[in-house]
């Protein structure tokens, strides 16, 4: 048996992972270093590869939005598997935050068509978007 990445393992994958977090600079770079950890989080909890494709697809609004969107201060992200849920969390501080804003409209869309749940939330001064995926039973 081998895992997501096709690494050979001989053990089941654990039932929890995480939470693994991540502060990172306010740099469109940074969601590559995302993408990768979150990538092997999943791969760890026993993911599968086109459940992966998805989580990447996940990661990559959360952080594109928080770009867009945020203060260009750090934003902290957040990966947890438990249950069989994936959870991907990104937060960062904000200056103005429109919940209404054609951008976040999109970003809703294409989380909606990858996630089993997900959420856009703010206030004044912080904004928090989330994408959540339940893995697939065999």
């Amino acid at each position: 048996m081998t895992d997501a990445t096709g690494v050979p393992t001989t053990a089941v994958a654990p039932a929890t992972v995480g939470p693994v977090r991540l502060e990172l600079p306010a740099l469109t770079g940074m969601s590559r270093i995302a993408r990768i950890t979150g990538t092997a989080v999943a791969a760890m909890a026993g993911f599968t590869m086109d459940e992966i494709d998805d989580i990447n697809v996940m990661i990559s609004e959360v952080m594109v939005a928080l770009l867009e969107h945020g203060a260009w201060s750090d934003i902290e992200v957040t990966f947890d598997v438990g249950d069989g849920r994936f959870t991907v969390r990104g937060s960062a501080d904000i200056e103005d935050f429109d919940l209404d804003d054609p951008d976040l409209a999109l970003c809703r869309t294409v989380l909606a068509a990858v996630s089993t749940s997900h959420g856009i939330e703010g206030t004044s001064v912080r904004a928090d978007i989330w994408a959540s995926l339940q893995q697939q039973k065999p």
